[in-house]
């Protein structure tokens, strides 16, 4: 199975999440290789959504600073206590606007705990929603996650 086929399915939410500023706790969305602390954000929202899909759990995690105009949706398996990165939805003001960054393998031949790597491509602009502004928003930021990664393709669980 590889990241194209988990967008594609349907998925059953089994936590929403809530926004939240600040720290991050390592347990919102465990990178067992970036050290002892958690997934350093700096000063963004950020939101994890968890759901299941093919029989597997993910975690995506959704942040962005408004000022700045930078945006940042990952996805991530669920193995145990740890994280395979799989996909980064990205807006940065200072190169490319949007883009996404994908491995293109299957899920299982990505390493655990890693954020990047060179397993990773860059897939470039994302189609003709390529021009859109960056979230300001939770809402903006949220919608954004949801219809790129299609998380409103539900059969069951909570609502989005």
């Amino acid at each position: 199975m590889n990241v194209r086929d988990v967008i594609k399915s349907p998925k059953s939410i089994t936590d929403s999440g809530v926004w939240a500023d600040g720290t991050m706790r390592k347990s919102a969305f465990p990178l067992s290789k970036s050290g002892s602390k958690a997934y350093r954000l700096g000063n963004r929202r950020w939101r994890v959504v968890r759901f299941e899909a093919h029989g597997m759990a993910f975690r995506l995690l959704i942040n962005y600073h408004p000022m700045l105009l930078q945006y940042q949706a990952i996805l991530g398996a669920e193995v145990g206590g740890d994280t395979r990165v799989l996909a980064f939805l990205e807006h940065h003001p200072s190169h490319k606007s949007w883009h996404v960054h994908v491995c293109c393998d299957s899920i299982e031949s990505v390493p655990l705990g890693i954020k990047r790597g060179p397993w990773f491509k860059n897939m470039g602009g994302c189609g003709p929603k390529h021009h859109m502004e960056a979230p300001t928003s939770d809402d903006t930021a949220f919608t954004r996650a949801v219809s790129f990664f299609r998380l409103d393709k539900r059969d069951a669980g909570l609502r989005v």
